[in-house]
């Protein structure tokens, strides 16, 4: 018969037979007559909470460390506190991660915005102690970002928590401060889509560029053709801009009328539907045949010598056709909501709206589901009594 451990005081498992054990204990009282506050906190093996506990009950008794007032945080004897002072540097860890998300591109996908956000960080943090940053900190520097729209603010504290994850992972330090900050709440319930009059404006835009070049100046003619070809692509199949500037002509079967979006946001290959707009646009760019520069001689051009788009970024001429066209508050990632809330409309169903999009979950399709007020008026007709 197994011998069963003695019972410790303060130590617990909260789930029989998960071999993960708790401790519990009380901080100390502001006021005698009441009981301090109530700490329980996941520790790991029974021994490990044994020993926490000891640890805690010898800091109460010498008074020789820090008993944090949170389970989230570790007590910390006066030696660790003083050794967490001399510890790593935080713009150590910046680095660090710099270099392991230039090693690997496969997972790191986006080698653009991750590393100027540990640039704005490490810029302000860079010359602390990592275990002397505190969340405090951490949100006051997230609240005076004040020209970052929310959603923004969470992509740089998900990055700080990234940066101490990486030093946590590698024993350099113990505790991630970033996962006691609150995100700030995003609005989702707006989508903001092209309404088919900002369209028109801005094809005719678009347009008259290509007619402004002449017949003299054809290669600058193909240029504008690209960037309405470009349009086409995108209001036609809804993919994710990298999913679109990524696309070689491999992935492109004329014959079977599909695309293959390679390596996606969900991390798998993805089958997408050319209408008979898409596959128009598609045969003009092959005809066009124009090839990607490279931006600087010290940087080769590492895109595939087939690539589908081949001028390359559009940021500019993207936001100039928009300034012209007096079309506001509009990112390129907003024709894909385009794409989706044009099925909707259309009566497509939202399983339809979540494989033609690429979505992981319904749920993000649901997000579509809405109706303009002409649209839900001529809906709700039927409900009127016939006379």
């Amino acid at each position: 018969m197994a011998r069963q451990a003695k019972k410790a005081s303060g130590v617990y498992e909260k789930y029989p037979g998960s071999g993960v054990f708790y401790v519990q204990y009380r901080l100390k009282a502001a006021l005698e007559e009441r009981p301090g506050k109530l700490i329980r906190k996941k520790i790991g093996t029974r021994q490990q909470a044994i020993d926490y506990l000891d640890k805690v009950k010898h800091i109460r008794a010498s008074g020789d460390g820090v008993i944090p007032a949170t389970a989230k945080l570790p007590v910390r004897t006066t030696a660790e506190l003083r050794e967490d002072a001399q510890g790593v540097m935080f713009g150590e860890l910046c680095e660090g991660l710099l270099k392991h998300i230039a090693n690997n591109p496969t997972e790191y996908k986006d080698q653009k915005n991750p590393p100027q956000r540990i640039g704005l960080i490490k810029k302000s943090f860079g010359h602390r102690h990592a275990a002397a940053i505190k969340p405090s900190e951490i949100r006051d520097w997230l609240d005076s970002l004040d020209e970052l729209a929310p959603a923004t603010k969470n992509r740089y504290r998900a990055m700080f928590s990234a940066i101490f994850t990486y030093g946590k992972e590698r024993d350099k330090i113990q505790v991630n401060p970033a996962r006691d900050v609150k995100q700030r709440k995003v609005n989702n319930g707006v989508i903001r889509y092209l309404s088919p009059a900002e369209e028109k404006r801005l094809r005719v835009v678009l347009q008259k560029d290509v007619d402004a070049c002449g017949p003299r100046n054809e290669r600058l003619r193909k240029h504008m053709l690209h960037r309405i070809y470009e349009l086409d692509v995108a209001l036609g199949t809804g993919m994710r801009r990298g999913e679109q500037y990524s696309l070689t002509w491999r992935d492109v079967n004329f014959e079977r009328g599909e695309l293959i979006a390679r390596d996606t946001k969900n991390g798998t290959d993805r089958t997408v539907i050319m209408i008979d707009d898409v596959v128009e646009a598609m045969k003009a760019l092959k005809a066009l045949s124009l090839t990607r520069k490279r931006r600087s001689t010290d940087k080769p051009n590492e895109s595939p010598s087939d690539v589908v788009f081949g001028i390359g970024d559009n940021k500019r001429w993207w936001e100039n056709a928009l300034s012209e066209a007096k079309i506001q508050n509009f990112r390129w990632h907003d024709l894909r909501h385009t794409f989706c809330s044009r099925l909707a409309q259309s009566g497509a169903s939202l399983k339809v709206i979540q494989e033609a999009a690429g979505h992981k979950t319904i749920q993000m399709a649901a997000r579509y589901a809405h109706m303009d007020q002409t649209t839900m008026r001529n809906a709700m007709a039927i409900l009127n009594r016939r006379k």
